[in-house]
């Protein structure tokens, strides 16, 4: 049992600064008993992206973390968005309220995306009573801004729960408030790769050398691409602003009621959006410009839950490298892996002001980005266990992790 120190707080654990610390222990703290782990994640997601609405799916995900913010007031609480779903963990003077947000948008989900939307929750007191480590730790993107990075196996316990036992830890109740995506916006077309590829990584390191492998493979990432921050896939010059008529027709499927006051706001917003973003015209309140240029900085193209998730900007012959040497350390049974090569990205914004530190852009890969990483990177681990000449890993923690991508 972790106890719950005298007002811990999430947002006074020190941030690092650099995704390479993610190896070191001195910035993850544990999660207390009494928080709540939620998890949420469109059900049938890969036959949804088959059929060609990654976007809606994608959108959902991010809209978890949007809906939870706005029913909360405030976005200082751990979360990480995994392309079809988000997880995040709440204290208990906000877990109902979160509960309640997150049913609301299972039936916008439902009613608007004609999409499931499944919503749960498990206690971090049972996944600590089940021997599961949880702790958290904040990584800061830009100075204002922190995103959650999670280690320890208990987020992908949670997950792994909740499928076992649906029922048992689906979120109910008559009580769900009217989603409020305020802020959550899709108005920026998929951004063309600038190098020809860009590469959706999810890496999972066998726990016996962990921190050598990740080390390793951020080296690699230094010597092939430069370092990890010229790998952005974020750039102005290849963004695209959707027409005013696609971002009407797209803010439609996030309300409820189109004779509200919010629905108006939104469309008086996304009109003086597109004005200034597609045709031009230059506001006398901020920079254009210096924001579009900023929101490369608030993205979130590398993150950790359990796993390395990165989207990544590359040249095919990049992309090969980076295959190879994954390729040989799962030969040499170090990691596991799931890659998905995709001509651009998919960015999803949450915007609660211009200034630093008061927006966040969630970003995937195209054409299924880290929802097929995720399939190949299970299907190689199910290879694994039945391979009669590979050492098969016998931790539950570590399976569940696989299972969590």
């Amino acid at each position: 049992m972790v106890e719950s120190p005298k007002q811990w707080r999430y947002q006074d654990i020190p941030a690092f600064t650099d995704i390479r610390q993610v190896t070191q222990s001195q910035w993850f703290h544990p999660l207390p008993s009494d928080w709540t782990v939620f998890i949420s994640d469109v059900r049938g997601s890969t036959r949804a992206i088959e059929a060609g609405r990654y976007k809606d799916v994608n959108t959902l995900g991010a809209a978890s973390i949007a809906a939870v913010s706005n029913a909360l007031g405030h976005l200082d609480f751990p979360f990480v968005f995994g392309g079809d779903g988000a997880s995040m963990a709440l204290p208990p003077q906000d877990a109902d309220r979160a509960r309640r947000a997150l049913l609301g948008l299972g039936r916008l989900a439902a009613d608007n995306f004609s999409l499931d939307l499944r919503v749960a929750a498990v206690p971090a007191a049972m996944l600590h009573g089940e021997g599961f480590s949880l702790e958290v730790g904040r990584f800061q993107v830009v100075p204002g801004r922190c995103i959650a990075v999670f280690r320890g196996g208990g987020l992908s316990a949670a997950e792994d729960l909740i499928k076992q036992e649906e029922e048992r830890f689906a979120c109910a109740g008559e009580d769900a408030l009217e989603a409020n995506l305020g802020g959550l916006s899709c108005r920026w077309r998929e951004i063309p790769g600038s190098q020809g590829c860009v590469l959706s990584i999810l890496l999972v390191a066998r726990p016996r050398e962990s921190v050598t492998v990740y080390n390793e493979f951020f080296a690699l990432l230094d010597d092939s691409l430069g370092g990890i921050g010229g790998a952005n896939p974020l750039a102005l010059e290849r963004m695209q602003y959707h027409s005013m008529a696609e971002l009407i027709r797209n803010e439609r499927q996030f309300h409820h009621r189109l004779w509200s006051w919010r629905w108006w706001a939104r469309r008086a917003e996304i009109m003086a959006a597109v004005a200034i973003f597609r045709w031009g015209v230059h506001p006398l309140f901020f920079s254009p410009r210096r924001y579009a240029n900023s929101m490369r900085i608030h993205a979130d193209y590398c993150k950790f839950d359990d796993m390395l998730r990165m989207v990544i900007d590359c040249s095919p012959e990049q992309a090969q490298c980076i295959e190879d040497w994954l390729q040989k350390a799962y030969a040499h049974n170090r990691v596991y892996y799931g890659l998905h090569r995709s001509p651009g990205s998919l960015m999803t914004c949450f915007v609660q002001g211009m200034g630093d530190g008061s927006h966040l852009h969630f970003i995937d890969g195209s054409q299924g980005g880290y929802a097929m990483a995720a399939k190949e990177l299970k299907q190689q681990f199910h290879d694994s266990l039945s391979h009669p000449h590979r050492p098969a890993v016998h931790s539950d923690q570590f399976h569940k992790v696989i299972d969590h991508a």
